[in-house]
């Protein structure tokens, strides 16, 4: 084996183990933070499925971003976006649980054809934020629209707030509200 094959192969192996690293502290805590977490039948928590092309951590930082053809997989919910970061928060309650990196998710931003599939409901948007501390996803950008069965949302901005189900929508000078509702057969 030449030396530029062992420094390689070195150089992935390194790669390897920081990418287990960083998953070992971070992986199970993604939705963590979400009061819905659905408990396996085992009693564990649901683990959290991310793919993307390339995966960006700087171990000084408190973010992970994901590039290209993003799908995240928590239970039935579905995120796929071109990008998507993730940005972590210590938990400053017990701070002796950070000797052992113990974080959460504060924010997660997906940008790009974003696809949310949750509950039964699918949401389209070129930006949405997800503020774990609050519970909501904000979705930005022309064309952003809710979907449930055969009804549907649109706006420039759309502020879903998942405790209650509370929709806020937003129009822009060029975007107007839309509702589309289906009822049955009585009309207004």
């Amino acid at each position: 084996m030449t030396t530029y094959h062992y420094k390689k192969k070195y150089h992935f192996h390194l790669l390897f183990v920081a990418v287990l690293l960083f998953f070992s502290f971070h992986s199970g805590y993604i939705f963590a933070a979400d009061k819905t977490t659905k408990l396996q039948k085992g009693g564990g928590v649901e683990k959290t499925h991310i793919t993307a092309d390339t995966l960006i951590v700087d171990g000084n930082s408190d973010r992970a971003e994901f590039i290209g053809n993003v799908k995240v997989v928590q239970g039935t919910t579905v995120i796929t976006s071109d990008r998507l970061k993730i940005f972590y928060q210590k938990d400053i309650a017990k701070p002796e649980d950070n000797v052992k990196g113990k974080e959460s998710i504060k924010e997660i931003i997906a940008t790009g054809n974003v696809n949310i599939l949750f509950d039964d409901k699918i949401a389209k948007t070129q930006h949405a934020v997800y503020t774990a501390k609050t519970r909501i996803f904000t979705l930005t950008g022309p064309g952003s629209k809710i979907t449930s069965k055969n009804n549907s949302i649109s706006g420039s901005k759309i502020t879903f707030f998942r405790d209650d189900g509370h929709v806020k929508i937003e129009s822009s000078r060029s975007n107007r509200v839309e509702a589309i509702i289906e009822s049955d057969g009585k009309g207004i």
